[in-house]
């Protein structure tokens, strides 16, 4: 089974998404959008390659799209790495 992991920032971006949703949407859309969120990981860790590659961001980075936001990561050995989940319209001023 292949795995996932998270960077200390990917943590902090779900975090956001999660507490902005709730003030949004109310606590049971947020819940519904981070479990989506987990089955999106877990799709991509099992395929890897599934994302596009992202070389303007960098070098062995690929993105994914999941509704409004963008999830970034890296192949590792067994699984992915995800670097951040960002809104899509921000996408183009992110730093990694």
């Amino acid at each position: 089974m292949n795995n996932y992991a998270l960077t200390e920032r990917a943590e902090d971006d779900l975090l956001t998404v999660f507490l902005d949703g709730i003030e949004l949407f109310g606590l049971n859309q947020a819940r519904r959008y981070k479990d989506e969120l987990d089955r999106c990981f877990q799709l991509m860790a099992s395929h890897p390659q599934m994302g596009r590659p992202a070389p303007l961001i960098g070098e062995g980075v690929r993105r994914h799209e999941h509704k409004s936001h963008i999830i970034l990561y890296e192949e590792k050995a067994g699984g992915i790495l995800i670097l951040a989940v960002v809104p899509a319209k921000s996408v183009r001023l992110l730093k990694l």
